[in-house]
């Protein structure tokens, strides 16, 4: 063999050691790589919630949840998309203990309380949005939880006072907190402000069933409270 064909062989192995180099990955870059997968289906899933695509979200998360069973994150998420598709007692299952954690997010905390809403849990909801409330007061969605957990438990007072803080702090549709805030006034047989809460939504969200139908309900109490209170 001639020195120029040794030289090329040992610049050819040079070059495989090199490439050898180049494509190896090390356990940190592929868990990496992996980490960015799993955050690029979170958002996919979140952006699937967000249109109304409950199953598909449901179907993406499952799959990240089986995976990394011990990611809050990943179990907050799996746990909300299974409550949106009326799968509330496994929602519970899934994310009770992350929830019970002393350092559980406020994202987690908010979501078990939400849960808590769907399977009649009342008292374990006012509890955990209680939690939320402890630690941020600016927490619109929790005062929201909160007031309905007390409204279910016949706390309308406390209750009001909970939907006013909510709605006077809420970025977005405010539709559903006022329709809420007019059925609880209505219990308290404060029917022409109801009535009047009712109306402004209505004239925000027409075109809402419920409110057109609960506007309709209460309307009649002026004629006739009797008939709202079953006396």
């Amino acid at each position: 063999m001639t020195l120029s064909k040794v030289i090329l062989l040992g610049v050819s192995s040079s070059l495989l050691a090199l490439s050898a180099c180049q494509t190896a990955k090390s356990p940190a870059d592929m868990s990496d790589r992996q980490s960015k997968i799993d955050r690029a289906l979170e958002r996919a899933a979140k952006s699937a919630m967000n249109a109304g695509q409950t199953e598909q979200a449901l179907s993406i998360l499952e799959k990240s949840y089986q995976k990394n069973p011990h990611n809050a994150g990943t179990a907050t998420l799996y746990a909300q998309a299974l409550r949106k598709n009326e799968q509330s007692a496994q929602a519970d299952l899934v994310l009770q203990s992350f929830a019970n954690k002393p350092d559980a997010s406020l994202e987690t905390i908010q979501e078990y309380a939400s849960i808590q809403l769907e399977t009649g849990t009342y008292d374990v909801a006012e509890k955990f949005s209680r939690k939320i409330i402890d630690k941020d007061t600016t927490l619109s969605e929790a005062h929201h939880t909160l007031a309905i957990a007390l409204d279910a438990q016949g706390k309308h007072e406390e209750a009001e006072k909970s939907f006013r803080t909510a709605l006077n702090m809420w970025e977005g549709d405010p539709v559903p907190i006022m329709n809420n805030l007019a059925l609880n006034l209505a219990s308290q047989e404060h029917i022409q402000e109801a009535v009047d809460i009712l109306k402004k939504a209505k004239s925000i969200a027409p075109n809402r069933i419920e409110i057109e139908r609960n506007l309709r309900i209460i309307s009649t109490l002026n004629e006739d409270p009797k008939s709202f209170y079953g006396e």
